[in-house]
């Protein structure tokens, strides 16, 4: 099953991609391609956990590892691009578990109209430690 797109809600100081200097400035308007979803698909290994689209990776996961590692670090351990990881940092931080949406929430809210226009200038997910424990 595929999450329905919806246009994120964003925060007040959040720039749309008409607005963003630095698409502005690169001369891009949004890119065409396929899209990356988040999707929650029981055929794969992990039942009920919202995956990455074509990868079988859990989006959580993956969010909890680029908060404590990195982005450009797990784009080379896991061979996903910066989108798959924007959209699995985004998904958490709107619709993960309680933590996640603390760590990434504000962030998500911002960088949730550039995913969405599919702009350049989408700011990395801040990285910080995140506790283990269960909410």
């Amino acid at each position: 099953m595929v999450l329905p797109q919806v246009r994120p809600h964003l925060a007040q100081d959040a720039v749309s991609y008409r607005d963003c200097l630095a698409c502005k400035d690169a001369g891009t308007t949004p890119k065409k391609g396929a899209n990356v979803h988040v999707v929650y698909d029981p055929a794969i290994q992990i039942h009920g956990c919202p995956t990455i689209m074509g990868h079988g990776i859990s989006a959580q996961m993956m969010a909890v590892r680029v908060l404590k590692f990195g982005l450009k670090s797990e784009m080379e351990n896991y061979d996903l691009t910066r989108e798959e990881l924007l959209v699995a940092c985004w998904w958490a931080g709107l619709f993960g578990p309680r933590r996640l949406k603390q760590a990434l929430g504000e962030w998500a809210e911002v960088a949730g109209a550039h995913l969405w226009h599919r702009c350049v200038a989408i700011p990395d997910p801040p990285q910080a430690p995140v506790s283990t424990a269960r909410d």
